[in-house]
């Protein structure tokens, strides 16, 4: 890692999990004041963050896409942003990365305990169907995230709704009707760039390695993951299931973008993927 790298990278990492820590603390004894101020510790992280991946570039010549290490560090970016977004369009999902922040913590740490050594781009990468297929399989794994993230306020705010005096941190939070909504914008827009994603690495297997689809360990759990996000759009529209049935979905179904992106390579050490090397 480039010494700059280090020092943003680790700033970042120290204010997102000050951030996680924050918006815990306000739901857990109830003060939704310190909000505000979390907002804040999330953005001046992103910065640094940002910072990182420019120090890293300058270091190697190119965007961190190749290793767990950069696939973390690229792929929580891309998280933060999204959630700095829909909090900036709308300020009642700020209160988003509450859920979102653990998950950009959890891999920006797995992924520099993997190999985050600087390393030159390999010749394999230096096509356009990668950039396409890399930045869509980012943008994806961005929504679905916000989706769990979603899921889960929803489920939270819907159990203190029950109560006989409701946390007032949850008031923070656009209505359970608003959020079991954006659970299904946020899934269908993420399956609409993971599709996006699949086809354009089908074309760059086609150049590298002479078919579109060769049941990769990664590739078949790239498919079960949009198969579950494909089959959880099919049962919202035909079947009608919203809300509780629907947040836990989109909860659940993030767990298998984790394992096609980090959790093969635990025992699987063949994929053909770049970022499953160590």
């Amino acid at each position: 890692m480039a010494f700059w790298e280090i020092v943003f990278y680790w700033i970042a990492l120290v204010a997102y999990s000050l951030a996680a820590c924050g918006y815990a603390y306000s739901f857990v004894f109830k003060n939704p004041r310190v909000m505000n101020k979390i907002n804040l510790l999330v953005a001046f992280g992103f910065i640094c963050h940002t910072s990182a991946i420019v120090a890293r570039f300058y270091a190697t010549g190119h965007l961190p896409w190749s290793g767990h290490y950069e696939y973390a560090l690229m792929g929580g970016w891309f998280i933060v942003v999204g959630t700095l977004y829909v909090g900036w369009q709308n300020k009642l999902l700020q209160g988003l990365a509450a859920a979102t922040m653990p998950i950009v913590v959890i891999m920006m740490g797995y992924g520099y305990m993997q190999n985050p050594g600087l390393t030159p781009m390999a010749a394999s990468l230096k096509t356009i169907w990668l950039y396409i297929h890399v930045y869509f399989a980012w943008i994806s794994f961005g929504a679905y995230t916000l989706a769990m993230a979603a899921g889960v306020i929803f489920l939270l705010k819907q159990k203190s709704e029950a109560l006989a005096v409701p946390n007032p941190s949850y008031e923070r939070f656009p209505s359970l009707g608003r959020l079991d909504e954006l659970i299904f914008r946020y899934v269908v827009f993420g399956f609409i760039t993971d599709t996006i994603m699949i086809c354009a690495g089908a074309i760059w297997a086609k150049d590298l390695w002479g078919s579109y689809w060769a049941w990769d360990p990664v590739e078949t759990w790239s498919l079960i993951s949009w198969l579950t996000y494909g089959i959880t759009i099919h049962l919202r529209v035909t079947f009608g299931w919203r809300e509780k049935k629907l947040a836990w979905l989109a909860i659940a179904a993030l767990s298998t973008v984790i394992i096609c992106f980090f959790g093969v390579n635990l025992v699987v050490n063949s994929s053909l993927h770049m970022f499953q090397v160590r």
